[in-house]
């Protein structure tokens, strides 16, 4: 039977849930209207809330809610990534390890636009290495990316190249694609097809 400090209450979902109505609102204003034109008064109009109950989850105001907007988009990225390391197996085809080297990053840089542009847009709000490793540019989480390639071009599969560099310009293409095109899926879903079958014939020995 879990102890009585343990135990969650409605009042304990109730401020879970505004919370994250505060994040779901400030996102959408950081994302249209940019940080710095967003007031915390413009804020509050939005949720509809007194201005000390947003200190009161987030005492250090607008900077704290911008670094949890980060932080927590980040965290949800890498998990989706983590989940999708799992998929690549040495007995797929090279288009299929490609097709789903394009969910990672779709993942990274399309799958929550509102979390992306604030990211672009507000990087100089953060320290060098909180705005690379919120796109993933680090060693973490495209590492087994890397590796799993690495171990195809070793078997001679792939031609010798830059992993990194190449991977760049693959993500490249399908972040600014996909952000051209907004929501037009079946468009984006093709483009990506072109895509790998153009880096797998590029990419062969």
């Amino acid at each position: 039977m879990p102890k009585e400090k343990d135990r969650v209450t409605s009042r304990d979902i109730k401020a879970q849930e505004r919370r994250e109505q505060i994040l779901a609102v400030a996102k959408k204003l950081f994302a249209e209207n940019g940080y710095h034109a967003t007031s915390m008064r413009t804020l509050n109009k939005a949720l509809g809330v007194a201005e000390a109950l947003t200190y009161h989850y987030f005492p250090g105001g607008k900077l704290e809610i911008l670094q949890t907007i980060i932080r927590e988009g980040r965290a949800a990225r890498f998990a989706e990534i983590e989940a999708l390391a799992s998929l690549f197996r040495d007995d797929l085809s090279l288009r299929e390890a490609l097709l789903l080297a394009a969910r990672v990053g779709t993942t990274i840089f399309t799958a929550d636009r509102e979390w992306f542009q604030i990211v672009m847009r507000e990087r100089n709000w953060l320290r060098r290495e909180e705005w690379i490793t919120a796109l993933g540019a680090g060693d973490t989480p495209l590492q087994f990316l890397y590796d799993f390639f690495a171990r195809r071009m070793a078997q001679g599969e792939l031609r010798e190249m830059d992993l990194r560099f190449a991977f760049m310009q693959f993500f490249a293409g399908i972040t600014v694609y996909s952000l051209i095109v907004e929501d037009d899926s079946a468009n984006v879903t093709r483009y990506i097809e072109r895509l790998v079958d153009f880096t797998a014939n590029l990419w062969s020995k």
